[in-house]
């Protein structure tokens, strides 16, 4: 991800997942996590407050989010030009 609102999202029917990224520059930048209960055409916050600053790796838990979608999105670019590689992981439930 290098530009504003680029994502990664995916189907998930879970309530517990882990956000990672992986950031090559210094960068500043923010990231929001959200989910959506009906496929992405509406999504609710599950955390915006995460601002990256210099590159590294960034591990992010969360439990008891029900969904059915989630996604990492680049919200906010301060300076420098992002180079962030996601992933997600989640716990299915049933």
């Amino acid at each position: 991800m290098t530009a504003l609102n680029d994502e990664m999202r995916i189907h998930a029917h879970a309530s517990e997942f882990a956000f990672a990224v992986e950031s090559a520059t210094e960068a500043n930048f923010k990231l929001a996590f959200e989910a959506s209960f009906n496929g992405g055409n509406v999504w609710y916050e599950i955390d915006t407050s995460k601002t990256i600053n210099e590159s590294g790796e960034y591990v992010y838990y969360y439990s008891n989010k029900t969904t059915s979608t989630i996604r990492v999105r680049l919200s906010q670019i301060t300076s420098g030009t992002p180079s962030v590689t996601p992933h997600i992981a989640v716990t299915f439930n049933g």
